[in-house]
């Protein structure tokens, strides 16, 4: 936005005045073909979990919220001030949601310990003999290997090149292709930030699993993994089912295959409809979830608890108090028109 002062300076300026040194030219076109990259890429100024890199200049007013990620610990008071703070829009003060301030105070309080137990604990790391390992996992080399050749295919199957550039290619594109089909809904801020699970969550993934069927490849585990590339599309109350209805359709005109559709409007601890779907031309699966603003919201605020519960070393105590918010936050989700009516679904031989 120009204003008085812009004017005059663009009354005494000549162009060659304005016009940038060579080197800052150059520095500013490498800065941002830099910030088009995936996190986790090695020149990206972002880690593969999403946060800036460390760096000697102060761009702490440039960091960039991950709404939905797992480290991502929204302060609700700072997001329902701030439009912006967290990449979605205002609606905590919008009628039938008031801000409640001691929830607000809870809130922040589980956020700031939540970020404390991440200040102190264990980063990932690879041995000199290559084994992996993060939050007492460990991946073999080779299957460490398996996790960087399947992300490697989901880069690919994504859409973005080696400069993190789209073209018309990959799932991303498509999404906002059929995004712009739509009546009702739309994907949620920071989609092509976000698409892609990072090296170490993957990595982190696979050892659970690992853990649990022992029995089984790393690369047949790596194959079931379906949130390697996940989208969400978000919907006003009313147009909620009808949105899903209209989204699920445009994704099998587009010729993609739905696996399995499982809706959770009536779990107490989460509120929403996860799918997976399969991509014809790559074979990979990915994720796309179906919320409400609310819902959404939701998701954001209990992720750290979330986290904190799906970490084994979480002691009994914690645990139950984590639960108990989890589910204080998800009890206050409105349910939307027709959503406890939407089917569970899973194809045959899939």
């Amino acid at each position: 936005m120009t204003g008085p002062h812009d004017q005059l300076s663009e009354q005494v300026q000549s162009p060659e005045s304005v016009r940038p040194p060579e080197s800052d030219r150059v520095r500013a076109e490498l800065h941002e073909r830099m910030e088009r990259l995936p996190p986790g890429h090695p020149s990206s100024p972002y880690n593969d979990d999403g946060t800036r890199k460390p760096s000697q200049q102060d761009l702490s007013d440039y960091e960039l919220s991950i709404p939905g990620d797992p480290d991502y610990h929204p302060d609700m008071r700072t997001s329902k001030a701030d439009p912006s703070s967290d990449g979605s829009p205002e609606r905590a003060d919008e009628p039938g949601n008031p801000v409640d301030e001691n929830a607000a105070d809870e809130q922040s309080t589980m956020d700031n310990e939540a970020d404390r137990a991440l200040d102190t604990e264990d980063k990932p790391r690879i041995s000199s003999d290559g084994v992996w390992e993060w939050k007492d996992r460990t991946l073999t080399p080779k299957e460490s290997r398996s996790a960087d050749q399947a992300l490697a295919g989901w880069v690919d199957a994504e859409g973005r090149d080696a400069e993190g550039n789209y073209g018309e290619h990959g799932l991303t594109p498509a999404m906002r292709r059929i995004e712009s089909q739509l009546e009702h809904g739309e994907l949620v801020p920071d989609t092509e930030k976000f698409a892609l699970k990072g090296a170490d969550r993957l990595k982190l993934k696979l050892a659970e699993r690992i853990n649990l069927q022992p029995g089984e490849s790393a690369d047949a585990l790596l194959s079931r993994i379906h949130d390697g590339i996940r989208y969400t599309f978000e919907y006003d109350d009313q147009d909620y089912t009808t949105g899903i209805e209209e989204t699920e359709a445009a994704l099998e005109r587009s010729g993609y295959d739905l696996i399995t559709r499982k809706p959770s409007w009536d779990s107490p601890d989460y509120k929403g409809v996860n799918s997976q779907w399969r991509d014809p031309d790559s074979g990979q699966l990915f994720e796309v979830q179906f919320h409400t603003h609310a819902s959404w919201d939701a998701k954001q605020a209990t992720h750290s608890a979330y986290e904190r519960l799906a970490d084994p070393r979480t002691t009994p105590e914690e645990r139950e108090r984590l639960d108990a918010h989890q589910r204080e936050v998800t009890a206050s989700v409105p349910v939307p028109p027709g959503a406890l009516e939407i089917p569970h679904y899973h194809k045959k031989d899939a």
